[in-house]
């Protein structure tokens, strides 16, 4: 006769989540397995050389559908089943969004539940006792994270009131004919006039050449009219 012992002895790990997301109020998710009908915490079998936060993920991903971010440990519960202890570890995790994927096969549901709903729902007793106790827990924690998340944000920018005056455009052009308004202006505008005023400020090189050649014409016609004899008069 083959001897079963060490297996009947062997511990079943596995971990799984207290999953919450946020629709107005904190909700559980809970699925219901397509064997049986029963409605369970998310949760499932360590993979050989997986560990257990690892392993919370994953099977939460595929139960759930959904990407989770995963926060603090809340506790283990054990039980026996099919003559073996079964220790499965649970984290608090909080949904990322929609769902991304569908349901793993053996899941034919999924719900988004109240606390109160949720340990209703849940078919095993050992379960419903387990989210009892670390379900006002889990979501405490959430509701102080996200607290801490707020006072995180940097401060809003101030709203200007409607009767504020505008503050003066520094990038516009300026025009510097016009008087200065009544409210001010920028000493950075008044000492650099744009570019196109101080190109007038100073004439062309031509037209520098035809004034200084009208001022040397005129000079040349003043001597000549003082040393031209004068006509006498009998």
């Amino acid at each position: 006769m083959k001897d079963d012992r060490h297996k009947t002895r062997a511990l079943i790990l596995a971990a799984g989540g207290i999953v919450l997301h946020h629709d107005g109020k904190p909700e559980v998710a809970v699925v219901q397995l397509r064997k049986m009908g029963a409605w369970m915490l998310p949760k499932g079998k360590l993979a050989a050389g997986e560990s257990a936060i690892a392993a919370a993920r994953r099977e939460v991903t595929e139960e759930t559908g959904h990407r989770v971010s995963i926060h603090e440990f809340l506790g283990t519960l054990a039980y026996e089943t099919g003559g073996r202890q079964k220790i499965v570890q649970f984290w608090r995790m909080q949904a990322l969004g929609g769902p991304v994927g569908e349901l793993m096969r053996d899941v034919k549901a999924m719900e988004w539940l109240a606390l109160e709903e949720a340990i209703a729902r849940l078919t095993h007793a050992r379960e419903q006792a387990f989210l009892g106790e670390v379900g006002p827990v889990a979501i405490r924690l959430a509701a102080q994270r996200g607290r801490r998340s707020l006072a995180r944000r940097p401060p809003l920018a101030p709203v200007p009131r409607p009767d504020a005056p505008a503050m003066p455009d520094l990038v516009a052009p300026v025009d510097f004919a016009a008087p200065l308004p009544s409210d001010g202006i920028s000493l950075a505008r008044i000492a650099s006039p744009p570019r196109e005023t101080r190109a007038i400020e100073r004439p062309a090189p031509a037209a520098r050449r035809l004034e200084k050649t009208m001022v040397e014409k005129g000079l040349l016609e003043k001597i000549w009219d003082w040393l031209r004899p004068k006509p006498q008069r009998g």
